[in-house]
């Protein structure tokens, strides 16, 4: 099998993952709750910020922080939103699982 059909593949399966289908019907049930989906949009958005931040050895502004806290607890009180990001969390977690297989073969190839 060449790389390119693996790499169709690993499409194929992605899709046909449990990540994928929970994170597929969050976003559907997402999109029916416009306060949910603004909420969540405003924490992922906020949690990027945080980590680029913190990433480039940034000091985060105690009121970012004060902020996700307090929309980590309103998030707690609407369940579609919280399934949406729990779905996403898990799929980001898979996406990063297969770059750093990649990744690894790029390293030992590159010597990096």
């Amino acid at each position: 099998m060449n790389v390119y059909d693996c790499a169709n593949a690993l499409a194929k399966a992605m899709c046909e993952s449990q990540e994928y289908k929970k994170l597929k019907e969050a976003k559907a049930a997402l999109e029916q709750d416009p306060k949910g989906k603004e909420l969540a949009e405003e924490f992922l958005q906020l949690s990027q910020e945080i980590e680029l931040a913190k990433y480039q050895g940034q000091e985060v502004p105690e009121e970012k922080n004060e902020k996700l806290q307090k929309l980590t607890g309103i998030l707690g009180l609407n369940t579609v939103a919280m399934e949406y990001l729990h779905a996403f969390m898990r799929f980001q977690m898979m996406m990063g699982d297969i770059s750093k297989s990649i990744g690894d073969v790029v390293k030992e190839v590159t010597g990096e």
